[in-house]
């Protein structure tokens, strides 16, 4: 009887190419995007537990008050690792971490790289296998490890073991390396991957590295615990090392250490501020779990939509098989059959779409990567079958259901059909609606708050400005003399970080009150070369060298949550030394988002430069770039030239957000897509259930406007109905959103112009999807119509 049932449907779905192809089409849409969905979480909440010992593992962390409030940090004392295993019988080995920035040299060129430093029980303790080459590298001054993909970048081509490379650190120190080794290429799911690591006391005389100085911090300490010890014990009794760096470090003052397990972090370690890996965070699994969702009902809705339009063309069908002898029970069967055999074709098709389109695109926008594969472990088949029953169940019963239940006499009397008035259609139909306005206005949201950032103001004229990242001590000397001899360069100044690239966190005394703030260090001339426009007092001078040593230039921002009123002359405190006062700028934009923060500008020592910053004549941009490569070559043939127009400095973070749109934008492109598909189901089953209507009211003289009005009035309320909702809700969420992430968004809100062409686009659409089905009931001939009645 079974393969009698699918025989039927093989039939059915064939007799009906259009509608099948719409829901398998539907169908495997969102499987693709189910499927991507349960890669991506299961890599996510299982990070770092392949390591063979993640469940005995620990991150040292460190506690401190901030403002009032309670912060987490994911750095350490650098003594803290070997005073544990020194005095903890249960620890079983400590390893800590250091991470620079340093420029490598090889065959292929230079590149900038961050480089890990590590104690030698790093290979013992994590599960990083070595292709080649072995861990006792760690143990060589002048030995080194890549990654795989590192030594395949250095050395395309090539076996890297034995090869030699050129590392800078700071652009102070140039060390000759030889590779001792290559990793196996890391897990997706990893989060402590490196490119290169060193042993920890290889940056000793780098002076990267302070093994026994308690206010040295150290990226990151991981201690392995023995088999069946207490991690709370241990907990309790790191507090004894409290004193110790505090003493060290007076302006640091650590209130407790506590312990994160790499395999199951301590709730709310997504907070941890520097965690050396990342942390699962609650909203994630929320978003992606969402879309999901919402792809899957979407196609849901659209088969029962579809499902019980098809209806009317079936009921001469149920009401024969009903004639004789047929039960419920076995056309709900056939029914659900017909079903499970497109939910079928559905999921090799989604499979094969996840495969070919959406697991490369994940991976070409997202660090953690994925991958598919179905030999991999039984779970991804549960996984599939669950999802090939839930897809079936959710998508087939009700219409199975519905179609079954009509009275064999009320069929052949003509008395059964489709009823588009039906409360749960028009819910379902809603719904649809709501969830297809609600994504395209937030993929448009998600793209305008881009345009707002771009839009704000930034405070100062960023336009004209040339910034040149150094990398050697005395670089700015020669430079700077170089840029002095192009009449078009007007300021030339130096700078330890950078408005807009760089910039440090510290703290500073004012009065009897202690105040987080931004700290620049700048030569004479930066405000000038940068824009910056000054509001009270004066900028640092070359002629008070001496003086500015011990001032300080501040942004209004300081100025008001300090509560000064007349703040030249007025005294801060940092690092135990007092600083004068002697100049306010105007609040400036320190990064692409968020709010203004208080700023302090020291002068800086040129000779520790790690940018020249210069303003040049309008219109000379590019002349003055090519003019200042040239004068670099001259300096330093052997790195390359790296420098940027500051309008440009926060093009990278709008280029990783765009790319964050783009993908809320095809999310939002597929739900509009799925719905399109739906709209013209619907409007399929609306042409079959009013032609005989349309004919009569065109006999009676109805014009070609009014038949489609008529036809087309349920939808259109259906679609306002669902653009207030999905707007309303939009709105209210975006604006909660906002309230709640002010400080990181600042007060970028998009205006009505992006609701509104939000709601013009599925409008548009959704014209679109129902004009053939409405032309072709205008164009209905009558006479043809009515002689089949």
């Amino acid at each position: 009887m079974l393969q009698n049932h699918f025989k039927i449907a093989y039939r059915s779905l064939r007799s009906n190419k259009l509608v099948s192809g719409i829901n398998i089409v539907g169908l495997s849409i969102a499987i693709g995007c189910c499927i991507v969905v349960y890669l991506f979480l299961k890599s996510y909440f299982s990070l770092d537990d392949f390591h063979a010992n993640a469940s005995r593992i620990f991150m040292v962390e460190y506690v401190v008050e901030n403002n009032g409030k309670e912060e987490i940090y994911g750095r350490s004392p650098m003594p803290v690792g070997p005073a544990l295993a020194d005095n903890f019988p249960q620890v079983e080995r400590a390893v800590r971490t250091q991470l620079t920035k340093a420029k490598v040299f090889s065959g292929e060129g230079v590149f900038d790289e961050l480089l890990y430093f590590a104690d030698p029980g790093y290979f013992d303790m994590f599960t990083f296998p070595l292709a080649q080459g072995s861990p006792a590298g760690l143990y060589e001054p002048e030995g080194v490890i890549l990654s795989h993909e590192a030594a395949q970048k250095f050395f395309p081509n090539e076996n890297a073991m034995g090869k030699a490379i050129t590392v800078s650190f700071g652009g102070k120190i140039k060390k000759a390396l030889t590779v001792k080794g290559v990793a196996a290429p890391f897990p997706g799911n990893t989060g402590l991957r490196f490119d290169l690591l060193m042993g920890f006391e290889a940056g000793v005389p780098l002076k990267l590295t302070e093994p026994g100085n308690w206010a040295a911090m150290a990226r990151a300490t991981f201690v392995q615990l023995k088999p069946h010890t207490s991690a709370t014990d241990l907990e309790k009794g790191m507090a004894q090392f409290v004193a110790q760096h505090n003493a060290a470090d007076p302006g640091l003052a650590i209130q407790s250490f506590v312990l994160d397990n790499l395999k199951n972090p301590n709730p709310g370690a997504y907070k941890v501020i520097n965690r050396p890996t990342e942390a699962p965070h609650p909203l994630v699994p929320v978003i992606f779990i969402g879309v999901a969702l919402l792809l899957f009902a979407l196609s849901c809705f659209n088969y029962i939509n579809i499902a019980l339009g098809q209806s009317v063309r079936r009921l001469k069908e149920i009401g024969v098989r009903k004639a004789v002898g047929g039960r419920k029970g076995q056309l709900v069967l056939q029914f659900m059959s017909e079903n499970l055999l497109l939910c079928l074709i559905a999921l090799v098709l989604g499979i094969a779409f996840s495969q070919a389109v959406l697991v490369p695109y994940f991976n070409s926008i997202m660090v953690q990567k994925i991958s598919f594969s179905l030999t991999d472990n039984i779970g991804i088949w549960a996984f599939l079958l669950g999802l090939l029953a839930l897809t079936g169940v959710a998508s087939g019963a009700y219409p199975a259901l519905y179609i079954s239940s009509f009275p064999t006499v009320s069929i052949f009397r003509g008395k059964s059909s489709f009823s588009s008035k039906s409360k749960l259609t028009r819910a379902l139909m809603g719904l649809q609606f709501v969830f297809a306005f609600g994504t395209v206005i937030a993929g448009v949201l998600f793209y305008s708050l881009a345009g707002e950032w771009k839009k704000q103001s930034w405070g100062y004229q960023p336009e004209g400005t040339l910034v040149v990242r150094l990398d050697e001590a005395g670089q700015f000397g020669l430079l700077k003399n170089e840029a002095l001899q192009n009449p078009d360069i007007q300021y030339v100044a130096p700078a330890a970080n950078h408005v807009g690239e760089a910039r440090w966190r510290t703290k500073v005394m004012v009065g009897d009150k202690e105040k987080e703030v931004a700290r620049f260090e700048a030569g004479a001339g930066y405000f000038e070369a940068m824009g910056l426009e000054l509001e009270q007092g004066r900028f640092f001078g070359p002629e008070r060298r001496a003086e500015d040593g011990l001032s300080v230039v501040v942004n209004q921002q300081f100025v008001k949550e300090s509560g000064l009123q007349s703040p030249i002359g007025q005294q801060i405190r940092a690092n135990g030394q007092a600083y004068s006062i002697v100049g306010v700028v105007h609040d400036f934009k320190m990064a692409p988002t968020g709010v203004m923060k208080p700023a302090v500008f020291y002068l800086s020592d040129e000779t520790a430069s790690a940018y020249l910053a210069l303003r040049y004549a309008p219109g000379t941009g590019e002349k003055t770039e090519a003019y200042m490569k040239a004068a670099w070559a001259k300096l330093d043939s052997g790195t390359p030239f790296s420098a940027f127009h500051q309008n440009l400095v926060f093009d990278s973070f709008f280029h990783e957000f765009n790319t964050v749109a783009t993908l809320f934008g095809y999310i939002a492109g597929l739900a509009l897509f799925i719905s399109c598909m739906g709209l013209f189901g619907l409007a399929s089953q609306n042409y079959a259930a009013r032609l005989k209507e349309s004919s009569i009211r065109k006999v009676l003289g109805a014009t070609a406007r009014e038949i489609i009005l008529s036809a087309n009035r349920g939808f259109l309320a259906l679609l306002l109905v669902a653009s207030i909702v999905a707007t309303g809700i939009c709105f209210g969420g975006f604006q909660l959103m906002a309230r709640q992430t002010a400080e990181f968004i600042g007060d970028a809100r998009p205006g009505f112009s992006a609701y509104l062409l939000a709601n013009l686009l599925v409008f548009a659409v959704a014209a679109l999807a129902v004009s053939w089905q409405s032309y072709k009931l205008a164009r209905v001939a009558p006479g043809e119509t009515l002689r089949n009645e």
